[in-house]
């Protein structure tokens, strides 16, 4: 084993939470005394016994928040122990990152803490600056709800501390692994508490994560690199990682950072492969939630289900349910089919389980294959049960909704297991962590973010930033916009060129709306198919929204964007059927009309960008479900970014400004009472539109039928090329220079 140097090997920004830290970790290790009021010894086992005792021993578990409680629990004790619960609890908020927790967040916490004894002491300066270190993880839920959790573990360390001797209180403070086995020893081990004392102590040893689980999938992926494993107890994972980010370190030529690529994606994928997230339901008006807590199983009932393995197909199950439930409904039994095959086949050892009860939540993990028993309820799967409850509001949105769903009693949340995860509390040392993780796009629970423009793409589409940024901004709040103007403006250009921007090109997709468009089309139908002997069998076949959707909700921290092309030309109400309910309602779920076994909720990563023509049909005539569940950006020629779009472009192009000239003429003629009908740049950027006659043509094929469709029993043929003739509009354009000019000479237009 290589020793640990004690050069960092981060980047200098991981090192601010514990540059911040080493004040009090000094005092801890040390002298016992206050950064706060240093003139008290608050580090000793005493006054640590005093917080255990108010915190542990005096659970409350009633309905008032985290803080409350503990200001309760905190009633009448010493200053020592206030100060002692300021401190901690700023250590252990120190390596948040501002997104989860806010520096005023961190300065409140303490202050109200201090707010506790009689004349509360000032925040110390030092303090102060650290409250404003960036941080190094999002710590999920779960870490920030076991705020009492982690004040007892660190009360507990602290006895721990004060027993040894001080030769082995020296070693601990020089060998990380050393201060790593005197953590082992605290009763009762929280992982995530124990995991950010060892980071904010040995910066440049342990991994700057608190994800126990994390750890372990980073070690195995990466293992090959030191010929293995040396064992799977925490202290062998944290051994192993350091030898391997000495070893990719030095093939890299600097820091790494596993949550980044192309590091992220060796053990995130591995792990997303292989695990599922599930919900199961107690019986309507059951009790065996206390059951399977204090027993550690879940179940279903299965009093007429033959035995069946956990290799049993669908078809295997069905045939037992309509053989066992005949007497029931067949609605029942589709959906009994669906529970009891994802129970006993679908269900995997190590995945995720989640029950719900009012407002609070339990989760474990799956420990054990399915199991039949002689009581009920029959049919069991052995569960290692985090041992207190997470209050229902913390749970994803997605999954929220699918709880809420009556008809179901197992269901499918894997789509929201990363954020499941972060939600587990390591309480006995198994293989429940408190998974916490630095902040990456990849482990994104909440909006997700979209890459907001750059030079190269202002430069692609010859506009400035400020207007992409907007685009992009208003995009990423309502997730579904529609971008509405007259033909020829770019709608479908800068559709495209921003959502490759923000997604990449393997997760844009493109689909274009039409009359006969319909729901089979755009989301999933049945299709026939013909088979070798003649005859057809419906297949159902998913159309480009299921597609891009599954895609998404298979990968949370990348963005997927639909355009849809000419949108208003579809019956949307039709084509849409039952998810036109989710373009209002993104946490929701509704049941879809071929799969009513499947609850379906839009992914929050999908984003959606319509096109519109507005010479096909106003704005004004879009009705209002429509605008309710989009937002609108014009692009008209008369409006920035399309105005003056084609003088800048021929300007980059080095082409002379007579086809802007023309263009400004043709608006012009057109007028305000048709201000939808103007014509966009685009015609007049081809390159065939660059000479002479490559320009006739496009006046002549492109924007004259245009203008005759519209001005159809207003104005005749004749009279249409009599005023927008690309003769009569050169004309006027002469006509306009002689009287600005002043000039009986009139100059000739460009020889295009």
């Amino acid at each position: 084993m290589t020793q640990p140097s004690a050069e960092s090997r981060l980047p200098e920004s991981s090192l601010t939470s514990a540059e911040a830290a080493r004040p009090f970790l000094d005092h801890l290790y040390g002298d016992q005394l206050s950064v706060i009021e240093p003139s008290r010894r608050i580090w000793t086992a005493e006054v640590a016994e005093e917080v255990r005792h108010r915190i542990e021993d005096a659970p409350d578990e009633g309905p008032e928040s985290t803080w409350v409680k503990l200001g309760n629990q905190m009633a009448g004790a010493s200053r020592e122990a206030i100060l002692l619960v300021a401190e901690m609890t700023y250590l252990r908020e120190l390596p948040l990152v501002h997104e989860q927790v806010l520096p005023s967040t961190k300065r409140e916490h303490v202050h109200d803490i201090l707010s506790w004894s009689e004349n509360p002491p000032s925040i110390p300066p030092s303090m102060e600056r650290g409250f404003e270190a960036p941080g190094e993880w999002h710590g999920g839920m779960g870490y920030l709800q076991y705020l009492w959790a982690h004040l007892v573990w660190l009360a507990k360390f602290v006895k721990v501390w004060s027993a040894l001797t001080p030769t082995e209180q020296e070693a601990a403070r020089r060998d990380p692994w050393a201060l790593h086995g005197v953590a082992d020893t605290v009763k009762r081990d929280i992982p995530s508490i124990r995991a950010c004392l060892l980071y904010l102590t040995f910066p440049d040893i342990y991994l700057p994560s608190v994800s126990a689980r994390h750890k372990r999938q980073i070690r195995d992926a990466f293992a090959h690199e030191i010929r293995g494993a040396t064992g799977n107890n925490d202290l062998s994972v944290d051994k192993d990682l350091y030898e391997i980010r000495q070893v990719l370190e030095r093939a890299n030529g600097g820091a790494i950072d596993f949550y980044l690529e192309p590091f992220a994606e060796t053990w995130r994928h591995r792990r997303k492969v292989d695990e599922r997230a599930w919900a199961v339901r107690q019986r309507p008006g059951g009790h065996e939630l206390e059951t399977w807590l204090a027993e550690g199983f879940v179940s279903l009932e299965a009093a007429h289900l033959t035995r069946l393995g956990d290799d049993a197909t669908k078809a295997q199950v069905r045939d037992a349910i309509d053989s066992g439930y005949e007497h029931v409904d067949y609605v029942q039994r589709i959906g009994l089919t669906e529970d009891y095959f994802a129970f006993l086949t679908r269900m995997k050892h190590d995945d995720l389980v989640v029950a719900r009860r009012d407002d609070q939540v339990w989760l474990g993990r799956i420990s054990g294959p399915p199991e039949y028993t002689d009581d009920e309820p029959r049919l069991r799967r052995a569960v290692e049960w985090q041992g207190n409850p997470v209050d229902a509001a913390a749970l994803p949105p997605a999954a929220s909704s699918l709880l809420a769903t009556p008809s179901r009693n197992v269901i499918d949340l894997t789509d929201s297991h990363d954020a499941l995860e972060q939600l587990l509390v390591d309480e006995d040392g198994g293989d429940l962590e408190g998974a916490g993780e630095p902040a990456i796009d990849g482990a994104q629970t909440g909006p997700q973010r979209l890459r907001r423009g750059d030079d190269a793409l202002a430069r692609a589409l010859f506009t400035g930033a400020a207007w992409i940024d907007d685009y992009i901004a208003l995009l990423e709040s309502r997730r579904q916009v529609i971008v509405h103007g007259p033909p020829g403006t770019g709608k479908t250009f800068v559709a495209r060129k921003i959502a490759r921007h923000v997604a990449g090109d393997d997760q844009v997709q493109l689909v274009q709306f039409h009359p006969s468009y319909a729901y089979e089309d755009f989301f999933e139908g049945f299709r026939p198919r013909a088979q070798p002997d003649g005859s057809l069998t419906f297949d159902k076949v998913p159309g480009p929204l299921r597609r891009i959707a599954a895609d998404a909700a298979s990968n949370p921290g990348i963005p997927y964007v639909l355009i849809i092309d000419e949108i208003n030309r579809g019956n949307l109400a039709k084509v849409f059927g039952e998810l036109y309910f989710l373009l209002e309602y993104r946490d929701e779920n509704v049941t879809l009309q071929y799969s009513p076994e499947t609850p379906f909720t839009l992914p929050k990563n999908l984003f959606i960008i319509g096109t519109m023509n507005t010479a096909d049909r106003s704005i004004a005539m879009v009705d209002a479900a429509i605008r309710r569940r989009f937002s609108f950006i014009e692009m008209h020629p008369d409006v920035e970014p399309v105005r003056g779009l084609l003088t800048r472009w021929l300007e980059a192009t080095g082409q002379g400004d007579f086809r802007a000239d023309l263009l400004a003429a043709l608006n012009a003629e057109i007028g305000e009472e048709d201000r939808e009908f103007k014509i966009g740049p685009s015609y007049l950027m081809r390159d065939q539109a660059a000479t002479h006659g490559g320009l006739e043509q496009v006046w002549r094929h492109d924007i004259l039928p245009l203008l005759e469709e519209h001005y159809y029993g207003r104005l005749t043929r004749a009279q249409v090329m009599g005023q927008f003739s690309l003769d009569a509009l050169k004309r006027r354009i002469t006509q306009s220079e002689l009287a600005t000019a002043g000039s009986d000479e009139a100059p000739e237009p460009s020889d295009l």
